[in-house]
């Protein structure tokens, strides 16, 4: 740990890293997946030769329940709960992840860096407003000082 870091920081620090070696490791996610027309459910339930009533009667609900789960997952309003159960009766396994867009690292950076702008800007406009304004590279560096030290400290600040 650095005389900077912080232990929320370095707490914070190693969930990143596990979760980008987490990330890493499952070549799953590395394949953008696109439901098929009508979603998963309908998708692999008519590829497995299934009717929605077969599909029911496995599970324990009836056809209209594994019509409106269908038209759900389509309409993005299905439960994980209802998902796995679904997933179940068509001897499927549910997978779920997030998939962060960037490295985890890279997102914590890139907020800090606009949490450090945005501070050191409220503070050389009160500064100028009081005829004591700083040159860019001074404020440059504040910034820069001021990233390191919020990613250090773990500081939630970098999400307001």
């Amino acid at each position: 740990m650095s005389s900077n870091e912080t232990l929320g920081g370095l707490r914070r620090r190693i969930q990143r890293e596990e979760i980008e070696r987490a990330l890493r490791h499952d070549q799953l996610l590395k394949v953008h997946l696109q439901p098929p027309i009508g979603g998963w459910l309908k998708g692999i339930r008519t590829a497995l030769g299934m009717t929605a009533k077969q599909l029911g009667r496995r599970i324990g609900v009836s056809q209209a329940t594994v019509s409106e789960a269908e038209l759900a997952e389509s309409e993005g309003r299905i439960t994980l709960k209802t998902l796995r159960k679904m997933a179940d009766g068509m001897d499927s396994e549910l997978v779920y992840a997030l998939v962060p867009r960037a490295s985890l690292d890279a997102i914590v950076h890139n907020n800090a860096n606009r949490a450090a702008h945005r501070i050191v800007g409220e503070v050389s406009q009160g500064m100028a407003l009081e005829g004591q304004s700083t040159d860019d590279s001074a404020r440059a560096a504040q910034v820069d000082s001021l990233r390191e030290r919020l990613i250090a400290q773990g500081s939630s600040q970098i999400w307001d």
